[in-house]
């Protein structure tokens, strides 16, 4: 409710019954709202004549071939009082930047119900929200606007301005986000390398925060998030950020600051939350974990990585307290060290179950992690990640240790049925292995029967949405089948299977990864030679 006691009037405009629907339920379940809807511009254009809302909430497909004249039509009939939310399905997504001429606040899909209330709220608020997704086309329209003006007025410097703003900003707390933060934090670690001065981040993370969300809802969720997220701002000093990284995540990076001096700003942080009362909710507390250059790490991805098992670690102590990367924790002989052994003896554990149920997966899988870690170091990959890509091709097939024997060792054609049986084992590999090994690992399992073209499984990703793990694993899974002898068939040579590879480069296979086995091989060849 906004300080005159006046609920939000907000106009849904959805062509989509059941998407007005679901979106209605939605703004009624995050309101209160007063809440109009319309089916397409006309309809629009006569609800906003008598409602006057404050906020439109409008699907672009939904008013028509000009979609831009329509909204400007509609912010018209409203003393160009109304806020225009600009929402497209993932398919057409790039059409809500067909919105940015008509003045448009906020830009997100509309299957991310989430941000539509979130963006009703920040156009409410005065601010914006500019979906991730959406990003590119948005700032492109802007351009060609700037080109098709010729002179830069002030309108459109304005609007750059705020989506420039919206790309970086979370709307919800007002802090920068994921992008900038890794950005920036890239930024300080190549100038603190260069000139061997210390760099430390922090992870914060709230604790117990689903469990708040659960029993006090959304609202008071966001009113933590909120609150926690000013007191990190006005704690940490000027030449800090502070990010909001993640759901309950924060990311804090301190330049110029040691392992011990970014310990005392996680301390300050972690006492100023626990002595906040927050309405509705009471207290919460956060866990940090600590990690520095040169300290613990050199590389951009380890140290981040080394900052989360810091915060793990203080997790697993009880909560609500900061750790530094490789501290020993005192749980009996538990530190960093023995959670890796324990995770791999694990997946040592899984290997040997795999060779038990057949010698040959197992065999095909160590040779795979060979090809994959070699590929990986090839394209730079860093120490933490090359493990990773180990690991996932060392458990690519586990999820078929539940696959029948007549329909994984069948050598004539698989029913349809039978293949709907194989193409879950991605999943089942995932449940099995996903809470136990790194998340990129665990992903690389999930997606390393993806193909480049998207006609792979389970979840038809596509060129980039496979994570690169996956990729460079499909790549050196192929050339392993491909070169080693099969009960049924002799091996191909080595450049046969290269030329397979290269075949099939940009359907099946990341051009990128099918290069770099190529190289690879070009250079084993001269070497031999």
């Amino acid at each position: 409710m906004d300080r005159s006691g006046v609920l939000p009037r907000v106009l849904i405009v959805e062509s989509d019954p059941a998407e007005l629907a679901a979106l209605e339920r939605t703004l009624d379940a995050d309101g209160p709202f007063e809440v109009a809807t319309a089916r397409d511009g006309d309809e629009a254009l006569h609800v906003a004549s008598a409602m006057a809302p404050d906020v439109a909430v409008v699907d672009v497909a939904s008013l028509g071939p000009d979609a831009a004249a329509k909204a400007r039509e509609l912010r018209a009939v409203t003393n160009f009082s109304a806020k225009i939310v600009a929402v497209a399905g993932e398919s057409d997504a790039d059409r809500v930047a067909e919105l940015v001429a008509a003045g448009a606040r906020a830009y997100v899909l509309k299957q991310k119900r989430d941000e539509v209330v979130g963006a009703v709220r920040a156009v409410t608020a005065g601010s914006g929200l500019l979906s991730p997704e959406v990003t590119r086309p948005v700032l492109d329209e802007v351009a060609r606007l700037y080109e098709r003006e010729k002179v830069r007025n002030d309108e459109l410097e304005d609007l750059v301005r705020q989506l420039q703003d919206l790309s970086v900003t979370d709307w919800l707390t007002g802090l920068k986000n994921h992008g900038y933060y890794f950005e920036r934090l890239s930024e300080e670690m190549d100038r603190g390398l260069r000139h061997r001065r210390s760099l430390s981040v922090v992870i914060a993370d709230i604790d117990d925060f689903k469990i708040i969300n659960d029993t006090r809802g959304h609202a008071a969720g966001d009113r933590v998030l909120q609150e926690v997220s000013a007191i990190m701002a006005d704690t940490i000093r000027s030449a800090d950020i502070v990010c909001r990284i993640g759901g309950e995540e924060f990311g804090m990076l301190l330049p110029e600051t040691d392992p011990q001096g970014a310990q005392l700003v996680a301390e300050r942080v972690r006492e100023q939350v626990a002595a906040l009362t927050i309405s509705g909710v009471g207290k919460v507390t956060v866990s940090l974990g600590i990690a520095s250059v040169p300290q613990h790490a050199v590389d951009r991805d380890e140290l981040m990585e080394a900052a989360d098992r810091a915060l793990y670690l203080a997790k697993r102590e009880g909560k609500n307290r900061s750790r530094i990367a490789g501290e020993v924790v005192t749980l009996g002989r538990t530190n960093a060290a023995s959670n890796r052994n324990g995770r791999m003896q694990i997946v040592d554990l899984l290997v040997r179950v795999l060779r038990l149920r057949d010698p040959s997966m197992a065999d095909h899988a160590a040779h795979t992690a060979e090809i994959a870690v070699a590929i990986g170091a090839h394209l730079s990959l860093s120490t933490s990640k090359l493990e990773h890509l180990r690991v996932a091709a060392l458990l690519q097939d586990v999820g078929k240790i539940g696959v029948p024997d007549r329909i994984l060792h069948k050598r004539g054609p698989l029913t349809e049925d039978e293949w709907e049986i194989i193409k879950e084992h991605p999943k089942k590999g995932f449940e099995l292995v996903g809470g136990l090994v790194h998340p990129e690992a665990g992903e690389a399992v999930l997606a390393n029967h993806e193909r480049f073209d998207g006609k792979g499984y389970p979840r038809n990703l596509q060129g980039d949405e496979i994570p690169l793990l996956a990729r460079i694993l499909l790549v050196a899974d192929a050339f392993t089948a491909m070169t080693m002898p099969r009960p049924f068939r002799d091996a191909m040579a080595r450049s046969e299977a290269l030329d397979e590879l290269e075949l099939n480069a940009g359907t099946q296979f990341d051009p990128m990864v099918v290069d770099a086995i190529g190289e690879l091989l070009l250079d084993a060849d001269s070497t031999a030679a």
